[in-house]
């Protein structure tokens, strides 16, 4: 190795360890700072809050103990089998997402998504996530978002799944008692067909007949896939047009009658470039140039936004990392670069007895 080699090998060493060193004293030295939209997170939060604890009293009014899978008594977990279970669904997933920092989580990814105070966005929602759906209700007022959604009833094991008090019962009697601002547009039963096939039919007629004697929505039952799409978009352009699409849970009008293959989160217009027959809203309109959320692995998604998973203790609103952002020295990032890019010029510049060498 002749000394020009040898200075541009050590040069280059030098330019990556002076990168390296000021790569990590940045990293070491950022700083958390609450995120701009902190007090609408925090608002959210505390929406979504006092809606779980007001559901919590009312399945105790009506003689329905807390769950032994509801560790943290929040009212929010049910049972493993009853009548109108639609399929199997994670206990650890159900109690992440009973936590009211779902709904800050709902802000930033409705954020992430570019719905901005003032748009409508549709919904559609299972009961297998019930704060999930309420977590988007909350962030929606928050943010002073319109949201039409369609509740179901049925859900999977651990979610809304007691045939004496679903989700559209809860949805129906927040906004009756004047908690929720926004009605359900449509309830359907869900489940198989979105008719709730599988479903003990004594136990599912029972909760319906309830549910519409509340008179807030009416009940929809199409087992027509293509037909009950068709209902679905026509209700959303109606009381619309939206500007995002969420989907929460796997009503198979929401992510299709084949098996679940879109990432969680937030996806952007046009991630899906072809749509088949058998496809659900999710696709549909992002294919047609929607933004749209698709909550369903929450595992997955708690990993994203570093939200614990299955947490053994709930930390009060406003303390987990959706709520923060790090900010870093940009002077030593800057260094870094301008260090390194020195080194390489020096590294590259021709000796003058060499003329004819080039970097």
């Amino acid at each position: 190795m002749n000394a020009l080699q040898k200075r541009r090998t050590g040069a280059l060493v030098l330019a990556v360890a002076w990168l390296a060193a000021c790569l990590l004293l940045t990293l070491a030295r950022g700083q958390k700072r609450p995120a701009e939209d902190y007090a609408v997170k925090l608002q959210a939060a505390q929406t979504l809050q006092g809606w779980m604890d007001d559901v919590k009293r009312y399945k105790l009014e009506a003689g329905l103990a807390i769950t032994p899978y509801d560790t943290h008594q929040t009212g929010m977990i049910g049972d493993e089998y009853t009548p109108i279970t639609t399929s199997l669904g994670s206990e650890e997933a159900k109690r992440t997402t009973a936590n009211a920092d779902m709904a800050a989580l709902l802000v930033q990814m409705l954020t992430e998504a570019g719905v901005e105070t003032g748009d409508t966005i549709g919904a559609g929602f299972s009961g297998s996530f019930p704060t999930m759906n309420l977590a988007l209700l909350a962030a929606c007022e928050a943010m002073q978002v319109k949201v039409i959604y369609i509740a179901s009833l049925g859900a999977s094991t651990f979610g809304a799944n007691q045939p004496e008090f679903t989700f559209p019962d809860m949805v129906c009697r927040l906004y009756l008692e004047g908690k929720l601002q926004t009605p359900p547009a449509l309830i359907t039963p869900g489940g198989d067909y979105d008719c709730g096939g599988e479903m003990f039919e004594e136990d599912r007629e029972a909760a319906l007949a309830r549910i519409a004697s509340y008179g807030v929505a009416e009940i929809m039952r199409e087992k027509d896939f293509a037909a009950n799409l068709k209902a679905r978009e026509a209700l959303y352009a109606a009381q619309g047009p939206i500007s995002c699409f969420v989907g929460v849970g796997g009503n198979i009008t929401t992510i299709g009658m084949q098996e679940d293959t879109m990432k969680p989160g937030v996806l952007a217009p046009y991630t899906v470039t072809a749509v088949r027959p058998d496809d659900g809203l999710l696709q549909y309109y992002n294919a047609r140039g929607l933004p749209v959320l698709h909550i369903l692995n929450i595992k997955q998604l708690a990993a994203q936004y570093s939200l614990p998973f299955d947490p053994e203790i709930i930390l009060p609103p406003g303390q987990s990392a959706v709520y923060f952002c790090t900010e870093y020295p940009r002077a030593l990032a800057a260094a870094g670069v301008l260090g390194a890019a020195v080194l390489l010029l020096f590294a590259c510049k021709k000796p003058r007895d060499q003329k004819g060498e080039t970097c």
